[in-house]
């Protein structure tokens, strides 16, 4: 009997490790409430219509939303009604094993575009915001003897689950691009990523982008969507409309309703929209 008496000792410790194993499988790829009380959030409080810029939203394939890890997605064009400008968003949020990878110079260059230098970093200024920091690069495209060129900015945030009774008016949102986003935002359930693009030149300088015009009037608004990410986190049932939202989310993406000018503007809107959606 006692030479059993090891392994009789080992079993509880074991019990305990499987349980854990177990619990920590479940927390990392099950059901993700945290993501998808944010996702809500972020669905509901990004108008398609502020100041000068109208939005239409683009289609997002099922299998490019499970690469990029979106529980909650918007993936939309701006044009500003006065100059004609445009700038596309891509603002996801999910579990960070996915959200904090697939960043712009790799997927743009997956999908045919040529990295132009190296990346950069552009910090982001908003009265009564904290300054926003993103990563931004250049990206070329040639095709039938012409060039085109893609701005990209890129950042994240990661909001922190508040206790109950807590209020969300001191919550802090700081959009930062780390070099490493895995090992800075780990294991957390629910990590937000944004994206602005908009066309380039040769020339145009990183702090001379359209983007950062759109994003001094974009971000207050993305603030206050997502303000109550941390209390919301903490909820077990999302509320009453969370099915219709989720449903129209992804009507808003199906594509049925684009009607692109001609097939050149398709095929640069669908290389683009690929490269932003995989990244």
């Amino acid at each position: 009997m006692t030479k059993y008496l090891p392994f009789i000792v080992l079993l509880p410790v074991l019990a305990v490790l499987t349980g854990y194993q177990w619990y920590l499988m479940n927390w990392v790829w099950g059901a993700n409430m945290p993501a998808k009380q944010c996702a809500y959030l972020l669905q509901t409080g990004i108008p398609k219509e502020f100041g000068d810029w109208v939005g239409e939203d683009n289609e997002v394939a099922e299998d490019v939303r499970k690469l990029a890890g979106a529980d909650g997605y918007i993936d939309r064009i701006y044009r500003n009604k006065k100059t004609n400008e445009q700038v596309s968003i891509w603002f996801i949020v999910g579990h960070f094993r996915q959200v904090s990878q697939h960043t712009p110079n790799i997927c743009y260059v997956n999908a045919g575009y040529e990295q132009v230098g190296k990346i950069g970093a552009v910090d982001i200024d908003v009265p009564q915001l904290p300054t926003a920091e993103f990563s931004t690069a250049k990206f070329r495209l040639a095709r039938n003897g012409q060039e085109a060129f893609q701005r990209v900015y890129w950042a994240w945030w990661k909001p922190e689950p508040l206790a109950e009774g807590t209020s969300a008016d001191n919550v802090s949102i700081v959009w930062t691009s780390p070099e490493d986003a895995r090992v800075a935002f780990g294991y957390c359930r629910a990590l937000y990523k944004l994206y602005f693009t908009s066309i380039s030149s040769p020339d145009e300088k990183a702090t001379e982008s359209v983007c950062l015009e759109f994003a001094r009037e974009f971000l207050p608004i993305a603030d206050k969507a997502i303000r109550e990410s941390g209390l919301v986190m903490v909820l077990d049932d999302l509320p009453a409309d969370a099915k219709q939202v989720f449903e129209e989310m992804e009507a808003a993406n199906s594509g049925q309703n684009k009607q692109p000018a001609n097939k050149e503007e398709t095929e640069d809107i669908e290389q683009t929209e690929a490269a932003d959606q995989a990244a």
